[in-house]
C-alpha cells in the first residue's frame, strides 16, 4: 500500500437544474448536486449509477498526485 498527496480539480458543469431559491441553501443545494455527480460517475461509488445525471458534465481539470 502507497501514501499519495497531492489535489485533484473537477470542472462540473449543469444545465436547467431546478433549485428552490430564497432558502439560504441554494449553494449548498447546488454544491451537493456536483459533489455526487462526480461521485456516481467514480468506479468505487457505492451509490446507484441510476442517479447519474445527463444535465451534468463532470471533467478532471488538473491533477498533481505524487508519493
Amino acid at each position: 500500500m502507497a501514501k499519495f498527496n497531492g489535489e485533484v480539480t473537477f470542472r462540473v458543469k449543469f444545465k436547467d437544474l431546478r433549485v428552490p431559491v430564497g432558502f439560504g441553501m441554494t449553494n449548498s443545494i447546488i454544491f451537493h448536486e456536483c459533489a455526487t455527480q462526480i461521485y456516481v460517475r467514480s468506479g468505487w461509488s457505492k451509490i446507484s449509477k441510476s442517479l447519474k445525471d445527463e444535465r451534468f458534465e463532470v471533467e478532471i481539470v488538473d491533477k498533481k498526485v505524487r508519493w
